[in-house]
Formats: C-alpha cells, structure tokens, sequence
C-alpha cells in the first residue's frame, strides 16, 4: 500500500491525488515533526525507570495520524467530486428539461392551421413569404430555434427561416417522420439541408384534416447557444471547472472551454464510466466525474452525459474558506455526531482521538501521582519528562483536533455548496418553465382559427376552437386548463371536458381587461401568484395574450392558460433536494420557493403551506448582490446548511420583456441540534490551569500536591497522598441496592477487589454535567478505598498551606467536605476562579455512617 512518508499507509486510490492536496501536506509535515518528539520522549522514558511507559502512546497516535490524514484526504477527494457532480449534473438535468419542451412544440406547431393550409395549397411566393413571417414571430418569442424548415411530401422546400442554398431535404430524419407512430423524432447530426456541422433537430409530420400527411416540420434547436448558458450559469469566472456534454461513446456534443473541451473532441468511453476520477488530456491529469440525466416526466433526452473536468493542480485549491468562516465550533460540535452528515469510519477517528488523549492524560497523571512527595533523585528529572509528555500530547492532540475540524467543516461546507447549488438549479428550472409559459400563451393567440372564430362566432367554430386546445393540452401537460375568450372576457372554449361550465361565463379577474389591451403578439400577461376559482381555489399562475384580428390589429379576445402550478413547482423543489451519492434526499432536507413578500410559493415539506412566511429568511441584498448564498441559519432549535437563489430569469423572458417577479428558492439541511448551553463543555485545562502550573512555591515553605479534576464547570482536587491513581470508568458495574442516597454508582474491580465507586457530584450537590472523558479516582479515605467519578483529570500542581483559604472564610456550610479554597489568577494578575481541595477523611467518615466499607461493597454487589 502506497505511503505518505516514512510508513503512514494510505487508501491506493488516493495515491495518484494525494499530493496535488497542499493542505495534507501542511499536516503531514506537522505530524512528522510530533513524531520525531514522541521518538525522543519515549526513549527518554526507557531510561527513567519512573516515568510512564510512552511506547503505547506512540504508537496510537502513529496509528491515528495515518487515518486522520487518510480520511481528510478522502475527504478533501470527495468533496472536489462532490462539487463536480453537482454542476455536470445539473448542466445535463437543465438540458434535458428544456429538450422536453421542444418535444412538445414540434407537435403544436406541426398542427398550426397556417402550415397546415399552406402545404395543401399550391406553391406560391406570397404563401412562402407569409409562412416566413410567421416562422420570425414564433422566433420571436422562442428563441432557442435557430432555424425552421417545412418540407413537403416530395421533400421540397417550402418555407424556412434561415436562409440555406438547399432546395431539398432528403434525410433519413424526414422519412422518419413521414412514417413514425410515436410523437417525435429527435435527431442529432450532420443534415445536409441545414449545417455541415452536427445539428439537433425535432421533426414531425403535417396532416391535413383526414390524418394523412402532407410534409414534416423541422425545428433546428439552436444547442451551442443553449449549453454555453448553461455553462455560464453554472461557472464562476474564478472556477477551474471544465464542463461538457458529451455522449455515452465520448463524443463532445458542447463543452465551455473551446481549448480543453471543444465540440467534436473524441474522449474514451471509459474516461465517463467512473471506474478511475483521473482522466489524461491533452498532456494533462484532471479529476473527472460523469453523470446520466435523471430526466424529466419519463423524457431522458438524447442519451447524453454531463461531465465535469477539473485539473488536477487545481482541484484541491478551490476556496471553500467563505463558507467554512460561518462553521463555528459549537456548530461544529452540534453536526460532529450526525451520522447522515458524517460516516461511521469518521466519526470513529474523533472518538479514537479522544480516547488515546484520555488514555495518554491518565497515564500521565498518575505517573505525577507516583511521583508525589518521592524524595528519589530521579524524582525532579520524571516530573519534567511528565510535564514534556503532556505537553506533546497536548500539541499532538491540538493537531488532531484542527484536522478532525477540518475534516468536518469540509464536509459542513460540501453540503452549505450543494445547498447553494440545489437552490439556484430550483429557480434556474422554475424561470426556464415559466419562460415556456409566457411564449405558449402568445404563440396560441397566432393561431388563425382562433381569429376567425372570434371574429365570426359558430357553434361549430367554439367546438373546433376547444378540439385545438384539447389537443395542445395533451401535448403540454403542464396546464390544468387552456381558455379562450372574447372581447367581452366571455368563454367560448376551454381544452378540459370537466371545465366545460365556465363556457359562456364571464371572467372578471383583472388580468382579462389587461390582456384585452395587450398591443401586440409580442406582448403577455400574468396574474399575481394567487387563489383563483379556474384553479379550485389554490394559488397559481394564469398567463394570457391578446388574439388580434388578421388585419388592423384589434384584439377580439384572448388566451389564458392556467399553470398547473402544485405538482410543476413541487416536482422542481423534488429534484433540487440536496442528496447523497446514491440520490437519496439527504435526511431532513427541504426546499422551498418563496415570494417578493416573504411568503410560501410552494414547499417540498407539508410543514409549510403555501401562503405561510418563509420560516427561514434570507439577506435581500446579498441575493440582489451575488444572485445566490450559502450559509448557516437556525431553525426549530437546529443548526441549518441554507443555501438561497434569487430569480434571474431565462432569455427575454424577466430580462427584457418588462415583466419582473422576485422569486427566492431555498434549499435546507439540518446539521445538529443547537446546544442549550454551547460554552457548558467541560472545563479540563480551564480556569486556573497555567497559574498554578507556572507557580511553584519557594524553597522552604510548607506546600502539598494537589491531584485536581473537574466536574462540569467546577475544579475540585485531593491531596496527592490521598489518591491510588485514576482508571477508565469502562467496566463500572452497577449498584444492585440503593445505597447512601443514589450516591453510589456501582463498584469497580481495582487490582482484585471491588471498590465502591461515588458520584462526587452528587455528594456535593453540584449538577453532573458528564462527559466522554469520565475517569474514575481511587483514593485512600479514612480506612476506605473509595472510587470518585469525575469528569476529566485536571493537573497536579504544588500548593503552599497558606495559600489555602479554609471553606469557613467564604460560606456558612459546614456540611462541605472540604480543606478549602485556592484562589487562582491569570497570567495578567485577574482574578481566574477557585480550586476546592477535598477532604479525604471527612469524604470517607461520613460515608461510614452509610455502614462501612463492607456495607458500600454489598449494596454494590
């Protein structure tokens, strides 16, 4: 297995990026130089025969060091693939949902009544011309078409909006046409009527009122255009990132860089198929990741994949430092447990750290116990190796503890940047949606059966006008109802059989006198996002535009298509939900979209209704800055990963068109609970600790040592004669009988023979604020063996008697078995908190008033 240096092992898939991580190094160099100190101490221990054995020690932290840099390696690994599968997924889903409405357009637009007329008449140039017209308008207001060709049956040209020499198509894709049962044909290649270069068309046949066809209508997708907005959308001008389409047999159908990943590039299909994240191009190593379009509404889209390309020399310094900044360490601590946010293997280095630094200040401490009042000559040489072991366990352990908080506000920041990246492929979807929305209303209104229906009303007219929007509807299924009516806002025709009673009714929304003023075809109307009756009284969107008469421009009606709002907003919050890499929502997780006024537009999570306020807001004016931004928000008691987008719209549509809805999605995660008290941690090595460390009192004076330790927020000590030494609370049996007021945990074998075991805590009336680094100390108490558990082990400082302020100078109880207090102060002089020293023997007389040792032992039994 490869090595980082001098025999730390690491993962062989990691091999080939470990070195392109600066960071790892910064640590693996840090760890290197503990090392070389844990080699000196420990050989330094060898020849003090008082000191404790530190070859243990040194070979947990050797063993830890190799897992820790190779989880943040793996780590550093997953969250640059992460990042990558996040863009080159959403590049293809956003592809593949626009290619889905194309699929619907060639059908309407294969079925208008102007095409249809002119391919049954005979040729002329003021048919072409009119027909050409037409093409522009629908341009006009779709413009992701570069071109429309319509073909006769002799595979004549007849009309086209681009101008080409071609006078005929004959292509395969036509005869296709001619002759499919399904409902399109989607085709990508080389046409010859319509580029040397490779196209992507949609294409279908033209029927006349018996269903036979007359010609086939082909719309040429204007694909380059389209995947370079994409691609800027999804790029930042400081972002390395390579993005491409490309098909499944490594053909590059668009990439957004002309050098590295231009159109037509030939890649090995095994470079898309995952099995190695390292690809070679061009004389350069990149981190690579591949992803299938999840498609949409059962469309998967022509088979193409998103990839994502990244050089290797710069995958891993992409700065992530913006979002890490909010990831505070009572944040930190809050997520570190979550076992949907970090793995098992990760979660077991924090506890192995935890456990070895506990191991390695308990061996410490009771060597200082040892070393207690010893007169041997070694005595001075074994308290400052001590003092050297715990420091370079305290430096070792600081190094832990910044890797394992790096390890974790990677992956804190991964999940704020897919949340970020979620939202703004939410509201990127929903605008491109309602983009469709706003031209199918107008592009309908052209419809010149409509005209004469309104111009000239018939009975027969209204049911071939409703025979046209059932048809639509069917291919557009995003509608709940499509409605037709005149200059009176009377219905004349509606696409759904179970609207057919609102036929004759009037409209009295306000939306239908402002659409009954709509100057031309290149106008449209929206409706608020309210309750309407045409939508069972839930919220939605009704757009419209004016249907104007063939000449002069008078409108005599007009179109409204109601958007079926519920499920077309909730499928998009459903595919934005941030996930894991098997695709499943991440636990908790939610999205939203919301309003200009604060409230719920639609909502993946029943909790919050449409119409409620948006239970987590977000900065206006950083979203009106940067259009999207990933942060760390509080919700319900729990840290949230928030990550927010703000509507840019797509093309013309809320750019130029004059209309402008501020629409806010958001994308949430919870991260942990918020903890009551996030400073109510353990106080070992807190108040006092570099005081009574620093200070020794002066040759001559009466002094004593001190074993301390902590419980909760309070510093308690024994003399250092009074105590055996501290063992792992691991193996505490249980109290069978109720014993000295629940004062009694349990009893632990300690070198053969059970010894009671109190909680200290509770003797002292002091909450028992418990901690994973619970120790329990054996002391000697007036002729008892007793266990106290406590906290953490604090240190051993050398106390002068008249530094020792009796319990009876500051407090009234005499029920506190104590010798007294210590005032401590910091290195500045301030006042820094108190040490209460126990009293062994008052501890151990009064629990003989519970019956005696032997009495404690059998409650224990």
């Amino acid at each position: 297995m490869p090595t980082l240096n001098e025999g730390l092992a690491i993962d062989p898939a990691l091999a080939g990026l470990i070195r392109h991580m600066r960071a790892i190094d910064d640590y693996r160099q840090a760890f290197d130089r503990l090392q070389a100190s844990w080699d000196t101490l420990t050989l330094l221990g060898q020849l003090s025969g008082n000191a404790t054995e530190m070859s243990g020690t040194r070979s947990a932290f050797e063993e830890l060091t190799a897992s820790l840099l190779g989880h943040l390696a793996k780590e550093t690994r997953d969250k640059a693939l992460t990042d990558l599968r996040i863009k080159a997924q959403n590049a293809i889903d956003v592809l593949v949902r626009n290619l889905f409405e194309r699929t619907a357009d060639i059908g309407f637009l294969a079925a208008d009544t102007d095409i249809r007329e002119m391919l049954e008449a005979s040729p002329s140039a003021e048919a072409r011309a009119a027909i050409e017209q037409r093409f522009r308008d629908y341009v006009a207001k779709y413009s992701v078409y570069s071109d429309i060709v319509l073909v006769d049956r002799q595979a004549d040209i007849r009309a086209r909006l681009a101008p080409h020499e071609a006078k005929t198509a004959r292509h395969a894709v036509i005869d296709e046409a001619l002759h499919s049962s399904g409902a399109y044909v989607e085709h990508y290649g080389v046409l010859d009527f319509v580029s040397d270069e490779k196209a992507l068309v949609y294409a279908w046949r033209v029927e006349d009122a018996s269903r036979r066809p007359l010609g086939v209508l082909v719309l040429v997708f204007r694909l380059a255009d389209e995947m370079a907005g994409i691609f800027r959308k999804l790029l930042m001008d400081h972002d390395w990132t390579v993005l491409a389409c490309v098909s499944p047999e490594g053909d590059v159908v668009a990439g957004s860089c002309p050098i590295q990943l231009p159109a037509g590039l030939k890649l090995s299909p095994t470079a898309l198929q995952r099995r190695d994240p390292i690809i070679r191009l061009g004389g350069r190593q990149y981190l690579a990741m591949a992803c299938s379009s999840t498609g949409y509404q059962g469309y998967m889209g022509p088979g193409w994949l998103g990839l994502g390309l990244i050089p290797l020399d710069a995958a891993f310094d992409q700065d992530g430092g913006e979002l890490s900044k909010g990831i505070g360490e009572d944040l930190l601590a809050a997520v570190t447990s979550q076992a949907g946010l970090f793995s098992a293997e990760l979660r077991a280095v924090s506890r192995q750290a935890a456990a070895i630094q506990g191991d390695l200040n308990r061996s410490v401490w009771n060597g200082s116990i040892r070393q207690a009042g010893s007169t041997a000559a070694n005595a001075a040489f074994s308290k400052i190796l001590l003092w050297e072991i715990s420091s370079a366990g305290r430096k070792t352990q600081a190094v832990c503890d910044a890797s394992i908080g790096d390890l974790h506000r990677t992956v804190v920041a991964a999940i704020m940047e897919k949340c970020r990246s979620r939202a703004a492929f939410a509201i990127d979807v929903m605008d491109r949606n309602l983009y469709e929305r706003a031209n199918d209303c107008r592009w309908w209104a052209l419809n010149a059966t409509f005209a004469r229906v309104l111009a000239s009303p018939t009975p027969e007219g209204y049911r071939n006008c409703s025979d046209i929007l059932a048809t639509i509807n069917a291919l557009y299924t995003v509608y709940s109802n499509l409605i037709l009516f005149d200059a009176q806002g009377v219905v004349i025709a509606v696409s759904q059989p179970s609207q057919a009673h609102l036929v004759g009714t009037t409209l009295d929304a306000e939306w239908v006198a402002r659409t009954l003023t709509l100057r031309s075809g290149q106008h449209y109307g929206v409706s608020a996002f309210e309750p309407t009756p045409l939508y069972d009284d839930a919220a939605t969107l009704v757009y419209t535009a004016a249907v104007q008469a063939p000449s002069g421009g008078r409108v005599l009606g007009g179109i409204a298509i109601v958007f079926d709002s519920t499920p077309q907003f909730a499928a998009i919050l459903a595919d934005s939900l941030p996930t894991d890499e098997d695709g499943a929502a991440l636990g908790g997780a939610f999205a939203v979209l919301v309003g200009s006024d604060g409230r719920i537009v639609s909502s993946s999570d029943p909790r919050f209704a449409v119409g409620d306020v948006s239970p987590l807001p977000v900065e206006a004016a950083a979203l009106e800055r940067d259009g999207d931004l990933a942060c760390i928000r509080t919700y319900e008691g729990r840290h949230m990963a928030v990550g927010a987008a703000l509507s840019k719209g797509y093309r013309e549509y809320k750019t130029s068109d004059g209309h402008r809805a501020d629409v806010v999605a958001i994308c949430a995660v919870p991260l942990g609970e918020v903890a009551a008290d996030a400073g109510a941690k353990t106080a070992a090595g807190g108040e006092g600790r570099g005081t009574l460390a620093a200070h020794k009192p002066a040759d001559g004076v009466e002094a004593f040592e001190v074993a301390t330790f902590h419980i909760g927020r309070h510093w308690l000590g024994v003399r250092a004669r009074d105590v055996v030494e501290a063992v792992d609370i691991v193996g505490l049996k249980p109290s069978a009988r109720k014993a000295g007021d629940g004062l009694l945990a349990g009893y632990k074998l300690h070198q053969g023979q059970p010894v009671p075991v109190l909680r200290l805590a509770r003797l002292l009336g002091i909450a028992d604020a418990s901690s994973e680094e619970q120790q329990i100390v054996i002391v000697r108490a007036a002729g008892l063996t007793l266990g106290l558990i406590v906290d953490a082990l604090g240190l051993i400082p050398e106390i002068a008697v008249s530094d020792l302020r009796p319990l009876r100078d500051i407090t009234a109880k005499a029920d506190v078995p104590a010798l007294g207090v210590v005032a401590t102060r910091d290195a500045r002089g301030a006042p820094a908190g108190m040490l209460m020293v126990l009293d062994v023997d008052r501890l151990g007389a009064r629990l003989q008033g519970e019956g005696g040792q032997g009495a404690l032992i059998q409650a224990a039994e």
